[in-house]
Formats: structure tokens, sequence, C-alpha cells
């Protein structure tokens, strides 16, 4: 039977040395060669007749390989599985141990070693402080404001006769007016007011349809070059693409087109909330929006607060980890080991995410906090509601179902895992830590989540997460 040991360094590195023997490799690789024969076609042989000697000699090395291999894996995770070892990253082979020859023709003990880092022991520090809990005004303008662009987005655009207005489209029948005062090119030009220069909007602004104005036409949007103004606005097609066109055009006001804002009845309520809503009026309205920005505002506390109990305790537990030993991981770990970054910040940043990881895992176990299939799910149904803008008139079935074929994305599960427990972790730290309330508004909030986001593009480094330990 093989047999696995373990070896400490110091305190923080382990060797693991693995006998793999004999009467454990040779049923495995019988049987593996076994399968090979009964669908193997070699010239000379029917399909399941050739003989194992020859199996053996044409893949025995390869299949051997790859027996030694998975045995290993499984005897080195059952070791330090039962013996509840607690190690970062995974086991590598060691630097001082030639490589074991394999000789399918004399199978004998193989003797393996691979070098382990170990997690540090500790006691999680910094629990004790207090923590501020931002408390969000209710922001009422905030909430007209919602309701007035929901009304506009329900509304219809009608045409106008009088007075362009601040979030009006209109259409200008213009010509260009060359230097010596002729016409020149002519066109129709649609205007979104808000996509103008300020400069061309005070040209606009209050003019009725049938008012005539003189103005640049390589100013009237922000920020587009030549190539847009003359195919996007001025309407030149690859059959004028040759024409020279000036910059100085007069045109007439055409059309003024309007949008009036919506009301609030039982088709608009459906078109916004979904065929099943049960909101009914502007009431209704009210109640749900300022109950989803609530939502909003309450998870960015919440951020915030996690945020602020994840920096003091990496700040407070100072851990001490095997450099080296991660370093090697990193680098053997990677799919391409060429882009591996080996800076001293880059190391920095890896050792404080998985610092991190230590500290939640202590809180995990110490609160019995576990993720089980439902909080991934309902988080990455979170997710994708917050790509949907809210999840605001989106099917509960339709969001699950999506959700459901998502997570067998390994990269949006992950996402969701953590996202689950993290939620978890912060529930439980709510209880534990000592918080102090203060009453900010929304634009605080965002501001100080800017700040974090700041903090964040500035500290990011490439490296490894700890989220493979």
């Amino acid at each position: 039977m093989s047999v696995v040991t373990k070896e400490n360094v110091d305190a923080l590195n382990a060797t693991i040395i693995v006998t793999l023997k004999p009467e454990d490799i040779n049923p495995k690789l019988n049987l593996e060669l076994n399968k090979i024969k009964k669908t193997a076609s070699l010239k000379g042989f029917r399909k399941g007749k050739t003989p194992i000697a020859f199996i053996k000699k044409m893949y025995g090395q390869g299949v051997m390989s790859d027996v030694v291999n998975n045995l290993l894996q499984e005897e080195m995770s059952k070791f330090l599985k039962e013996e509840k070892v607690q190690f970062l990253g995974q086991p590598i082979p060691s630097l001082n141990h030639e490589q074991t020859e394999l000789n399918i023709n004399e199978i004998s003990d193989l003797v393996f070693k691979f070098d382990l880092g170990l997690a540090p022991e500790f006691d999680v520090k910094g629990l004790d402080n207090v923590f501020t809990h931002y408390e969000v005004k209710i922001d009422e303008k905030a909430l007209d404001d919602e309701i007035a662009t929901l009304k506009k987005q329900l509304g219809d655009r009608k045409e106008v006769e009088k007075d362009i207005a601040e979030e009006d489209f209109f259409k200008v029948e213009a010509e260009e007016v060359k230097e010596d005062g002729t016409s020149g090119w002519a066109t129709t030009i649609s205007l979104l007011y808000k996509s103008m220069t300020p400069e061309s909007q005070k040209l606009f602004l209050g003019k009725d349809k049938g008012d005539e104005v003189s103005f640049d036409v390589s100013q009237l949007e922000a920020g587009k070059d030549e190539a847009y103004m003359r195919k996007y606005i001025l309407g030149v097609t690859e059959a004028d693409e040759d024409t020279v066109i000036g910059n100085q055009f007069k045109g007439k006001v055409s059309e003024i087109l309007r949008v009036f804002p919506g009301e609030f009845n039982e088709d608009t309520l459906k078109k916004a909330f979904g065929e099943n809503t049960e909101i009914k009026d502007e009431a209704g309205v009210r109640e749900y929006i300022g109950g989803e920005m609530n939502k909003w505002t309450g998870k960015q506390v919440d951020s915030i607060l996690m945020r602020s109990i994840h920096d003091k305790l990496i700040e407070e537990n100072d851990l001490v980890f095997p450099k080296e030993f991660l370093q090697r991981w990193l680098m053997i770990s990677a799919e391409n080991p060429d882009q591996v970054d080996n800076s001293d910040e880059a190391y920095e940043g890896f050792v404080k995410s998985l610092k991190w990881r230590l500290i939640s895992n202590k809180l995990a176990d110490k609160h019995d906090i576990k993720v089980e299939d439902a909080d991934i799910l309902e988080s990455g149904k979170a997710n994708l509601r917050q790509m949907f803008g809210g999840g605001q008139g989106v099917d509960d079935a339709m969001i699950t179902q999506y959700a459901t074929q998502m997570l067998e994305q390994e990269e949006f599960f992950n996402r969701s895992y953590a996202s689950a427990f993290n939620d978890k972790i912060l529930s439980v730290m709510k209880n534990e830590v000592s918080t102090e309330k203060k009453e900010v508004d929304k634009a605080e909030i965002e501001q100080i989540m800017e700040s974090l986001r700041k903090v964040d593009e500035a500290n990011a480094v490439p490296a490894a997460t700890a989220e493979e330990e």
C-alpha cells in the first residue's frame, strides 16, 4: 500500500514524500492497457485482438506516466485532507529530488518528494475596532428625477411648432454658404439638442419651426471629427466623397419633435415593470423606485463597511508566508510562465489577497458559514439583474434559467460564489463588530465608492490570486 509522509522543514514549509507501491500501480496500469486493447486497431491484428505485450510496448510508457500521476494526486489529496493540513497553493516537485525514472518492464517502489507551503497559524485580530456604517438620507429630489425619467421613457415623441427646448430633437433644411455668397451642398441635418456643443445650443435654443439660423457645421456636435461630420451630419456618400464642402451653413428649422411624459396606467406599467407587475399607480411606482434606490444605497454602504473591515483586518494581522515557495508555485501553476510578474509589487498584491482568504476562512469556520448551491444561484441571478439594469420588467423564471446556464462557466461561477461568500461574511460581521452610524447623502456615498475604485486601480498588479489556493 502506498505511503505518504510529511516532514516539516520549518513553520511555513514542509516536504511531502509519496511512495507508490507496485501493488497499487499494476492493477490500474493493466486496467488502462486493457481498455486500449479493446479499441486498438493496429496493422496485422484484428480490432481488439492485439496482444497485450504489443500494446504494452506501444503505449505502456505513456499510460504508466498517466497512472502514476493520477495516483500521486489521489494519495496526496487524501493525505492532506485526512491530516487536515492547512497549506497554500498546491504541492510542487522538490528542488533537491531527482526525477524518478518510470520503467514499465520493472516496476518497483517509486518515491516522489514535493515541497509544500504551510498556512501560518494565527487568531484574527482587529475585530475590536469601531467601524463607520453609513446611513443614506432619503433623496426626494433624486426620487422625483427617477420618476420623471421613467415617464419620459414611457412617453410619446410629438411634433411641436415653437420654442426648441433642451430635450428636443429637430431637423434643419440646410445649405452651404460659399465665400462668394452662393449656395453649395444642401442636406437635411438631424440634431439632438443634448448632443450639441454649448455654442451651437445657444443658436437654436428657443427657435421656432421656420426660423432661419446661420452656423458652423463643424461645431454642431462635440468631439466629432471631420469624417463623422461629413458622413452622419452632412450625409456625404462614397459617390460624393471628393466634393469639397465648407463649414459655413444656413438653414431653416423644418421639424421639432418633443417627448411628452407618459401617464402611469395599466399598459405603461406593464411595459415598465413586466406583465405580472402588482404596481397599479404612481404611488406604487414611487414606493417601488424608492425601495430600489434604498437597495442600491444599502448595497453600497454594506460594501464600504465590508471594505473597511477587510482593510483593517489586513492591516492588523501581520501574517508571514513562505515567499520562496509561493513564488515558485506561481510560476509552475501559470499557464504562461513568461507572463508572470515576478516583481515585489506583484507578489505583495498576491499576498494581500491570500491573507484575506485565510482571514475570511477563519471567520467562516468560526461562524460555520457554508455556501450552498442555492446561495450561488441567487448570487448569479443578482449579477445578471445588475447586467439587465436592475432586472426591471425581467421575468424571474427567465433570470433563473439564464443564471443556471451561466453558472456552468467557471469565471461566472467563481464570481457568484465569491459574492455569496462575502455576503455571508458581511452578515455575521455586522453582528460581531461595533459600528457607529453616520448619515450621508447619495452623492457622498458615490464619492466614497469612486475613491475606493481609484485606490483599487492604483494598486492593481498582475498577480495570481488566492482563489487557486
